[in-house]
């Protein structure tokens, strides 16, 4: 989005770019709080994913159960679902405001790109955080027993 933008102001040719300009009757300001909606959904899924290949890296030094894993692994999966909860809100506003129709769909898609799939990824990030937070529990009092 942010080449698109310097590609306009510097006059580069977009011609591969195919972009469709919104029906007449549609606010405008209503099109740029789509545009931003869009945009922080999109920013909290690649921080998420950020965040996510922190804690990969951080699995590497050997060590477990340490209070960025626990913290990383919280922030993702609540960041990741932030994002579907904003692709959910993104989708019926789309529909409200460019089709000028509302309907609400609940079918399941059989891909690993579906809205429940990244978001059930998302709450068992939050699971999984909770459960190294027990286990760092349990491992500071093995170590003070021991």
């Amino acid at each position: 989005m942010i080449l698109l933008v310097l590609a306009f102001f510097t006059g580069l040719d977009l011609s591969f770019v195919s972009v469709e300009t919104p029906p007449e009757n549609v606010n405008i300001l209503a099109l740029w709080g789509f545009a931003l909606l869009e945009l922080v959904k999109i920013t909290a899924f690649v921080y998420g994913l950020y965040v996510l290949r922190k804690l990969i890296r951080s699995f590497f030094g050997n060590k477990l159960f340490t209070r960025f894993q626990i913290a990383s692994l919280n922030l993702s999966g609540r960041l990741i679902c932030l994002s579907m909860f904003l692709e959910a809100i993104s989708e019926f506003l789309k529909k409200i405001i460019i089709e000028n129709r509302i309907g609400l769909f609940f079918g399941m898609e059989f891909s690993f790109s579906s809205f429940w799939i990244i978001l059930a990824f998302g709450i068992f990030l939050v699971f999984l955080s909770k459960v190294f937070e027990n286990a760092r529990t349990l491992q500071k009092e093995n170590e003070l027993t021991v």
